[in-house]
């Protein structure tokens, strides 16, 4: 596996980040360590995503989580009671309540459409 980017081509950052980037809807979002980014239809659970996924009914209203630790190391869930169309992590559906470990390059899919590459920089896990 290649070593990770240490500065983010979008934001020219060095500072410990995830960029996920969305096709359809177009969709770039960065979020750095701190409370999980929350993707889904609700305005008030998903303030960053309710907008672009106001007509896209099989995505739900509080679809997944995406959290960055200090260390670097990334984690997506979906929340504990589930969703009716899933979450996958490069095309495996990952269990409702399971914290699960993203990588650099992994692809985030929200139900059968709505699919993210996830491009995490800044320093590996555990190495500053």
């Amino acid at each position: 596996m290649a070593p990770r980017d240490a500065r983010c081509a979008s934001c020219d950052r060095t500072r410990t980040h995830v960029l996920l980037v969305c096709a359809e809807p177009c969709l770039e979002l960065r979020h750095g360590p701190g409370p999980p980014l929350h993707l889904g239809r609700h305005p008030d659970w998903a303030p960053r995503t309710a907008a672009a996924f106001a007509g896209w009914n099989k995505i739900s209203r509080q679809h997944a989580s995406l959290t960055v630790e200090p260390d670097g190391s990334t984690w997506v869930q979906e929340p504990e009671a589930g969703t009716r169309n899933g979450t996958y992590l490069n095309g495996a559906r990952i269990a409702p309540g399971v914290r699960t470990p993203v990588r650099d390059g992994d692809q985030v899919r929200l139900g059968l459409r709505v699919s993210f590459v996830v491009r995490l920089y800044g320093p590996e896990p555990g190495t500053g």
